[in-house]
């Protein structure tokens, strides 16, 4: 199976394909944050990156790519979870598949160059599997998606099979059933090791963060998660309101350990163990939830 990975990010979706029992023969990999590449590259010796993903194409075979052109003739799989903030703006999409008029340069432009790559491989291979994440959008951005994709995206909350709250679409021409819950509890997953690294420090600022264990999951405070089965969607920054949730700890607070934000993904313990707290925080936040990858993609083994 020939694979490519658009906005890769640390590869989640090499990780749902190994959980399968699929090793791809080829796996391309663009994607340009430095720190998900690191991860990425400690965890996998079979992956090509690419680069940018603006720079990518497909024809005739090839991978035309800023890191030099593949020959991989028939691509079977293409992955992604590109940014889309806000649709609202977008125009007609076109007959060439350009970006619409403001915007090119936008995170929201990036899913214009998802869905350019896509119709350049399913030109040549109308057989290929894809698959499209991304956030929980308003009405009229959902409804675009569907439309330029032909499909109908279906929301799944990562809660089912994960102790995380993190409410997705997911497009692709598989079929699945909405996975079972599987009522994963953050209390049976509690690191009870190692937490002084990970205590909150008492300022201002951060007693208004914690509000005496009473704060929501805000812009103003973050939400108390001591005693939750479930906590709140990961974020890029732990130590920013809202984030996944503050336990309570000594006399004040600390955050999720890096193994708990790691859990809470579902990638394998320790997966993020060459970056800082900070960094693993940031490429976990913008990650997926592997196991509900794993459930979309079971359909490629059929």
């Amino acid at each position: 199976m020939k694979v490519l990975s658009l906005f890769d990010g640390m590869s989640c979706g090499r990780i749902a394909l190994d959980r399968l029992g699929i090793t791809p023969s080829s796996y391309f990999a663009s994607e340009i944050d430095k720190n998900a590449i690191k991860v990425s590259k400690a965890n996998w010796d079979d992956i090509t990156h690419i680069g940018d993903v603006t720079k990518v194409s497909y024809s005739n075979g090839t991978l035309h790519t800023e890191n030099g052109e593949y020959f991989v003739g028939k691509i079977d799989l293409l992955i992604g979870g590109s940014p889309c903030q806000d649709f609202s703006s977008a125009k007609a999409f076109g007959t060439h598949g350009q970006t619409p008029e403001g915007l090119e340069g936008t995170k929201s432009g990036l899913f214009y160059h998802y869905l350019r790559i896509l119709k350049e491989i399913q030109a040549e291979n109308p057989n290929l599997v894809w698959l499209l994440e991304n956030v929980k959008m308003k009405k009229q951005s959902k409804e675009q998606l569907d439309e330029y994709l032909g499909v109908e995206g279906v929301y799944i909350n990562s809660s089912v099979l994960s102790f995380q709250k993190r409410a997705r679409y997911y497009w692709t021409n598989l079929n699945f059933e909405q996975p079972t819950d599987l009522c994963i509890s953050f209390q049976d997953n509690k690191c009870t090791e190692g937490l002084s690294k990970y205590k909150v420090n008492r300022t201002s600022s951060r007693e208004r963060m914690w509000s005496e264990g009473k704060g929501g999951n805000s812009s103003s405070s973050c939400a108390n998660v001591t005693q939750a089965d479930k906590v709140y969607c990961l974020t890029t920054k732990q130590d920013r309101c809202p984030n996944s949730g503050l336990i309570e700890y000594e006399d004040f607070c600390r955050y999720l350990t890096q193994t708990e934000l790691e859990k809470a993904q579902t990638v394998p313990v320790g997966y993020t163990s060459c970056l800082s707290y900070g960094q693993a925080s940031a490429v976990l936040g913008n990650g997926w939830t592997v196991d509900v990858i794993v459930h979309i993609l079971r359909g490629l083994n059929k």
